[in-house]
């Protein structure tokens, strides 16, 4: 079961590199976007459907509020034996 943990925090990093990355190349058909954006962007969907980035001044909390979703998951799952 650490393997979920193991994908969780991968899918942290993820989110991580593709947040970033997305400051310096907003075209997500640009390499390393390519790769990360179709993998995070159904991820972000159903956060930017309650938490609209055109309510939030132009910001978009998706990304952040994602990696304390996944973090928060990881350290539920750790007391049940299977965490980091």
């Amino acid at each position: 079961m650490e393997f979920i943990a193991f994908v969780l925090q991968g899918l942290a990093v993820l989110v991580f590199v593709d947040a970033i990355s997305s400051w310096f190349i907003p075209n997500p058909q640009s390499f390393p976007r390519s790769i990360t954006a179709p993998l995070t962007e159904p991820l972000y969907a159903p956060i930017r459907a309650i938490l609209r980035p055109d309510l939030t001044g132009g910001l978009d909390f998706s990304p952040l509020i994602l990696v304390f979703a996944l973090q928060g998951l990881a350290r539920a799952l750790a007391p049940a034996g299977l965490g980091l």
